[in-house]
């Protein structure tokens, strides 16, 4: 087994990760560590990695115990998706991202998440993070008692804010449009089974049981427990560290980014591939045959 040294984060959750070899393959006590260590923790840092999309889209498979019968065929030498203000064709180029994990309104969200830093400059825009779990823990007794019997609705949508312009948080509640799924609010993590507080600002809609203006209450008074700077973690960027963060517990953000602003360079990769995951969703076809 590689010497795999882990260390807590100076942080409500997350841990370092030193003495992996990315480029060599894990084997399966290897495997073991990690994903006990991604699970536990809900957040890891690699400092200091130097690998390519593949190994990356690999240790990303590894993290939530894939096995190699399991791993995806990743052509060598793919760029993989960027995370960009500077490189061409970049998703989520500019603006401010509100708290979210991806694919949440899905019946198959993202297991997990990863962004590695390509070209970062000094002061550029850090990713914040949020834990689910946490924030669940963090509500009063009698809070849990009142909501934990309730469902939200989750919506696809992206809502990227420019800076200093204020969000209507009423017809953010509101929109719709794309898909969308009721889940519980209080949900058991698949894999570990500690209760979710399962809501995000950008993508929960309603609160079945309490619609309207007293839901959008409840929303904000959750809201101020689960972003509160107790249950938020904070990571600024240098080049060459991997993060990668369990999406089904673990909300991710940033402040606004712009074009003229610090080269913001990151490359994410998710389990499930991005590709094979969209096949399921915007291709019927492809679903139908999965």
């Amino acid at each position: 087994m590689a010497q795999l040294e882990i260390r807590k984060l100076d942080a409500p959750y997350g841990a370092e990760v030193t003495g992996l070899d990315a480029s060599a393959t894990p084997d399966d006590d290897t495997i073991t560590v990690l994903s006990q260590a991604f699970y536990e923790h809900g957040v890891l840092l690699f400092p200091e990695l130097e690998f390519d999309f593949a190994e990356q889209q690999r240790l990303a498979e590894v993290l939530v115990g894939w096995g190699p019968d399991e791993w995806t065929e990743t052509e060598k030498g793919s760029p993989g998706n960027y995370i960009s203000n500077r490189e061409e064709n970049a998703t989520s180029a500019t603006g401010k991202i509100q708290y979210h994990t991806d694919g949440m309104w899905s019946d198959e969200p993202f297991d997990l998440v990863s962004l590695y830093a390509m070209e970062v400059a000094p002061d550029a825009a850090p990713t914040t993070f949020a834990s689910m779990a946490n924030g669940w823990d963090l509500l009063p007794a009698d809070l849990k008692a009142r909501v934990e019997g309730f469902h939200a609705v989750q919506g696809e949508g992206h809502y990227m804010v420019p800076d200093g312009e204020e969000i209507d948080e009423y017809s953010k509640a509101e929109h719709e449009g794309g898909h969308s799924r009721v889940t519980p609010l209080a949900m058991p993590h698949p894999k570990t089974g500690r209760t979710l507080l399962y809501i995000t600002e950008q993508q929960t809609r309603t609160i079945v049981e309490v619609p309207g203006a007293e839901g959008r209450e409840l929303l904000q008074e959750l809201y101020g427990y689960l972003y509160s700077p107790e249950n938020v973690m904070q990571h600024t960027w240098t080049d060459k560290q991997f993060v990668a963060w369990d999406n089904i517990a673990v909300q991710h953000a940033r402040p606004n980014v712009s074009y003229e602003g610090p080269a913001r360079t990151l490359r994410r990769s998710a389990v499930p591939p991005g590709w094979m995951w969209a096949q399921r969703w915007y291709n019927p076809s492809a679903a139908a045959s999965a």
